[in-house]
């Protein structure tokens, strides 16, 4: 193939396919140096040179790595849409700042991130591992090798490996032009999805990816343990590592909340979709880990649940991306990608690891019996067994959370047809609202245990005031906020006695020392998280309700048409304690933005301020338009606004809409037209029409009609005329409304008359309004239980540079 191609870019493809070629080998080759060195681990004269030559070659792969991220963004950047993955994520009217996070819209582009991570902190890994580099820097490599697979785009034994990012559009579509000029480059892309142009998935997917990334680490050192037979000497490294990715990970998680709160009109930052479950579940088993870990660092207790948590966590991971790539979700996600063909790939995948891992757990616990463990059982009183317990709660949750997710998996396995409950987000809240609460009663309660033995006394006592303040305080917020729900009510007092016992613990437990208080600060951010959630949510308030019942017509659930309220322009609505008017819209190369303006008023219809809120409708005639919410954020509340509906003409800008209907009435009857109301008083026989000159022979028949609007009264008479065999109707308008009246059927057998009601409407919009309140509370725990990882994580890093 000629790489200069006329009107085509082809030498940037041929090094970026090169890099993936070099990226998979290096990594291959890193993994096999760091297996030999760590199996002639005993005999440095073999091992180093193994090592050295593993760094070289994992360096070398990191290099690659970057180069193929380089390439990638060159061929964006510069519209190369002879390139299928430039062509399928971007266009020439995409901002910069989403040329670049087009990068990882796709699965490839997804993919190289995870790759990046993972050469990232490989690199460190080079540095810092000391004596665990060969073992766990194999393990490394080897999903390195794994995931740089899925970029290959070759056939090998009549199965293709892979997708490559700089596949040209002629070599993978089947398109008639091509066959007439080979060289043919489309003129533009189809540009990112409309619901990823948004500013937190710039910084989103960077941030998840890191930490699914982070989640190799802990689970390399378990695996390498188990290798090597050393048991003990990972603990520290691992520690440290399962921390940052707690915190790397739980921020991405966050962040995609952030961003479904605020761009994909969910009603909140969270809506249970498989996706999101599948990056939470391995969040909440390296939790755990984490937990059971600080159990067997202090006690010698939990080594083998340890063991299986920090696998299961990677394993997790994978399966996540399994779930994600593979298409098996269909339509059940918003997040997930279409099948590439790779789903076989991404199961051998799993079971690279799975297979191994399994078979040095058995053999080493139940074969070899090697893994050190406790004769006796941990005491009641003991800080370690409510340390398994907290565990063993967070292992449930994310039991019952994948489960549910992996149905579509099961029916495909299986051929069943298991569907998931109806109303599957009440379902989730229900049963996760208790694990909820039981982790951060045993937040509360936990640290005031001692390792080993403790005085169950002294900790009641200790746990009293903090106790006795809970109970106060739940009353004052279940009483306002109406959350008489039991588990609401327990949901609420467990974050208070969480987040009241964690202080009492800094001040009282470790003296004010708040550099070592990282634990107790994350679980106070989890209380106030909960607390933030609860409100929030469970008292959030829909303030769009559709008081007349109009209905919207096909596409509207029953909830929707309840929950939605129709907006004329330059025509105050009163919507709870405001009262909000749609101003009309402006439009630009790819929005259309509606101005809607919010009065709130005081008790005697005063206004007292106002704002104006600005929904928009980002415009693609490839993919679809995308409602984009307005939110009106202040200390006590959010004030969440999107388009659910708007007429739009061919060209995407407002349209005023012409509503056409038929009824079928006799004399006293009403028809209905929008802000009027129209009754049929009597049937003129012998109308006379004005301006117009009658036949002899000609029949006009009448309509009196009684135009009532809120305004004034008219007189109105639409006339059934009849010419020979022709009839004709002559409509009667009212120019004011936009509205006439055409008598089209007489039926003299029914005693009924038939009219076409012509309406041309002013521009509207159908609304929903929604007020979050104290959702700030939610964002405050986020970044506090952040922080308090943060802390720990600085703190375990210390003691391993001192120790």
């Amino acid at each position: 193939m000629n790489i200069y191609a006329i009107g085509q870019n082809l030498l940037i493809g041929k090094v970026g396919h090169f890099l993936v070629i070099l990226s998979f080998v290096a990594a291959l080759a890193a993994c096999l140096a760091y297996f030999f060195a760590t199996t002639y681990r005993n005999d440095l004269s073999k091992s180093l040179p193994w090592k050295q030559f593993g760094r070289k070659a994992f360096v070398i792969h990191a290099v690659a790595v970057l180069g193929i991220i380089i390439s990638l963004l060159t061929i964006i950047h510069g519209h190369y849409f002879e390139y299928k993955y430039v062509w399928e994520h971007t266009s020439k009217s995409l901002p910069w700042y989403y040329q670049f996070s087009s990068m990882w819209s796709g699965q490839e582009g997804s993919t190289l991130l995870w790759m990046f991570w993972h050469a990232v902190l490989g690199c460190v890994l080079v540095f810092t591992a000391k004596n665990w580099e060969s073992p766990v820097l194999s393990i490394v490599a080897l999903a390195q090798v794994l995931l740089g697979s899925m970029l290959l785009g070759i056939i090998l034994f009549h199965y293709k490996f892979g997708s490559s990012p700089f596949a040209l559009v002629r070599d993978t579509m089947d398109i008639p032009v091509f066959k007439m000029n080979p060289e043919w480059v489309a003129e533009d892309g189809t540009g990112l999805n409309p619901s990823l142009q948004n500013y937190w998935m710039v910084i989103h997917p960077p941030t998840l990816f890191l930490g699914f990334a982070g989640c190799t680490i802990p689970a390399a050192y378990a695996i390498a343990s188990l290798w090597v037979r050393n048991f003990t000497d990972w603990v520290k490294p691992a520690l440290t590592w399962s921390l940052f990715t707690l915190m790397i990970l739980g921020a991405g998680i966050l962040l995609g909340g952030a961003w479904a709160y605020e761009a994909l009109s969910f009603g909140g930052f969270w809506a249970w979709d498989p996706v999101e479950n599948a990056s939470l579940v391995p969040w909440l088993v390296l939790a755990a880990g984490i937990h059971t870990l600080m159990a067997y660092k202090h006690t010698g207790y939990s080594l083998h649940a340890t063991y299986v948590l920090f696998i299961s966590t990677f394993l997790l991971v994978l399966y996540s991306s399994f779930l994600t790539k593979s298409g098996v979700l269909g339509d059940a996600s918003v997040h997930s990608f279409t099948d590439l063909g790779m789903s076989g790939q991404l199961v051998v995948i799993i079971l690279a690891f799975l297979l191994p891992s399994v078979y040095l757990f058995i053999d080493r616990t139940f074969i070899k019996k090697l893994i050190p463990s406790k004769p006796e059982e941990e005491k009641l009183s003991s800080r370690e067994f409510w340390l398994f317990i907290g565990s063993l709660i967070f292992v449930f949750s994310a039991i019952h959370i994948i489960v549910l997710t992996s149905f579509p998996v099961i029916n495909k396995i299986f051929g069943s047809k298991i569907a998931p409950p109806s109303d599957i987000k009440s379902h989730y809240n229900n049963v996760q609202i208790w694990m909820a609460a039981i982790v951060a009663i045993g937040s509360a309660i936990t640290q005031f245990f001692k390792y080993k033995h403790s005085d169950v006394k002294k900790v009641i006592l200790s746990l009293l005031p903090a106790f006795v303040l809970s109970i106060a305080l739940t009353i004052v917020v279940v009483i306002p906020y109406k959350l008489y729900r039991l588990d609401y009510v327990l949901m609420v007092f467990s974050a208070w006695f969480a987040l009241l016992a964690n202080v009492q613990y800094i001040f009282k437990g470790l003296k004010g020392k708040i550099k070592i208080a990282g634990g107790s600060v994350s679980h106070i951010g989890f209380a106030i998280m909960i607390i933030g959630i609860l409100i929030s949510q469970g008292r959030q308030e829909v303030l769009s309700v559709n008081q007349f019942g109009i209905d919207y017509g096909q596409g509207f659930s029953e909830q929707e048409i309840a929950e939605n309220v129709l907006l004329y322009q330059n025509e105050p609505t009163k919507m709870g304690k405001y009262r909000v008017t749609y101003l009309g819209d402006s439009v630009t190369a790819q929005n259309i933005y509606f101005n809607v303006r919010y009065e709130e008023l005081d008790k005697k219809g005063n206004v007292r301020k106002a704002f104006t809120l600005h929904p928009n409708i980002l415009m693609n005639n490839k993919m679809g338009n995308t409602p984009v919410p307005s939110t009106l954020k202040t200390i006590t509340s959010d004030l969440y606004t999107h388009i659910t509906s708007a007429p739009l003409k061919e060209d995407g800008t407002p349209a005023d809409s012409l509503v056409e209907n038929t009824y079928t009435i006799s004399v006293g009857d009403t028809i209905p037209a929008s802000r009027c109301m129209v009754v049929l008083e009597s049937i003129n026989p012998d109308a006379h029409i004005h301006d117009f000159k009658m036949l002899p022979n000609d029949i006009a028949i009448g309509a009196r009609l009684k135009f009532i609007a809120i305004d004034t009264t008219y007189n109105i008479e639409p006339i059934y005329l009849v010419r020979e065999v022709v009839a004709t109707s002559i409509p009667a308008k009212v120019d004011k409304h936009d509205v006439s009246f055409s008598l089209i059927k007489i039926l003299p057998e029914e005693n009924k008359l038939q009219f076409l009601v012509q309406q041309k409407l002013n521009k509207f919009i159908i609304m929903k309004a929604i007020r979050f309140p104290f959702i700030n509370v939610l964002w405050l725990g986020c970044l506090v239980m952040t922080v308090g990882v943060f802390m720990s994580m600085m703190r375990r890093k210390k003691e391993n540079t001192t120790a």
